[in-house]
């Protein structure tokens, strides 16, 4: 069975390139435009990893990622946030509010494959 991958973000052209780059790679994906709808289908589905933009209308990353760590059913996800916003307060958030990694965008396909292989068993 394919592992479950749920990608956040606001951009949706983004999260067509995402969802087309791990599918091609045997993932299920699931995207999601905004926070909220995000937080709904983690709940939803389940998924053995996200990927989670920080600035999002509606609810940012962090709000989003916060919430996730608050609930038993989701506190143990892996999170990789992605941002185009690599300045160190964003990483200091991240890390505090314990996300495994830090992606900056733009990024190279396969730096989020590699990503992905870290936090996913297979």
């Amino acid at each position: 069975m394919p592992k479950k991958i749920l990608a956040i973000d606001d951009e949706e052209d983004l999260l067509s390139i995402i969802k087309t780059w791990l599918e091609s790679n045997g993932f299920q994906v699931e995207t999601a435009k905004n926070g909220e709808e995000g937080l709904h289908k983690a709940r939803a589905i389940n998924p053995d990893l996200i990927i989670l933009d920080i600035m999002m209308p509606k609810m940012d990353g962090f709000e989003v990622l916060s919430d996730l760590r608050g609930h038993r059913q989701t506190n143990t996800i892996p999170v990789v946030m992605l941002t185009s916003k690599g300045e160190t307060e964003n990483i200091m958030e991240s890390e505090r509010l314990l996300a495994q990694d830090f992606l900056i965008k733009p990024f190279e396909a396969h730096e989020l494959l590699n990503m992905v292989h870290r936090y996913v068993r297979r």
